[in-house]
């Protein structure tokens, strides 16, 4: 039964993207987590802009090519979020995106990086690293959410970490 159910929710959640562990319409680093345990690099600065601009765009829905609050996808929520955030333009797709910054290894990632997926043969997918593993994207079945990179869904599909500031 457990293995039927399994199999199911992996079926549910196929696609562009994404399947998640967790999702918080008001989440808080400051109450959240109290030390950095991680050898990852924090910066506060980023994730004050950052956490409010997940809760103002939380559960929008995904639209593939969208760019807007009616839909958005992966890529385009990326590009605004650093042009409204940081006021850097970067590419537009998770194809020009996995080419342009900086390669980091993942022992080395901090608050801002792209964090990059394969999601599927030819599907990649594209969020933000927050911290202690979380990463702000476009999920397909669930809008803008926070996932972790350390769920087996997500750790299994890691591919590499860009560096853009």
């Amino acid at each position: 039964m457990r293995l039927a159910l399994l199999l199911f929710t992996l079926l549910l959640f196929s696609g562009c993207s994404t399947r998640t562990a967790k999702s918080t319409s008001t989440h808080s680093y400051k109450s959240t987590y109290s030390a950095n345990t991680h050898k990852e690099q924090i910066d506060y600065n980023d994730l004050d802009k950052l956490y409010p601009y997940h809760n103002k765009w939380h559960q929008t829905p995904y639209k593939y090519g969208g760019f807007g609050s009616d839909g958005i996808d992966c890529s385009a929520f990326v590009q605004r979020a650093y042009y409204d955030l940081f006021g850097m333009k970067i590419p537009r797709t998770t194809k020009l995106q996995v080419k342009a910054g900086k390669q980091v290894p993942r022992s080395s990632i901090k608050t801002s990086d792209l964090v990059f997926f394969k999601t599927g043969y030819n599907s990649r997918h594209v969020g933000i690293y927050l911290q202690h593993g979380d990463f702000i994207h476009a999920s397909s079945s669930q809008g803008i959410i926070i996932s972790n990179i350390n769920d087996p869904y997500w750790k299994k599909r890691y591919w590499m970490t860009r560096r853009y500031k």
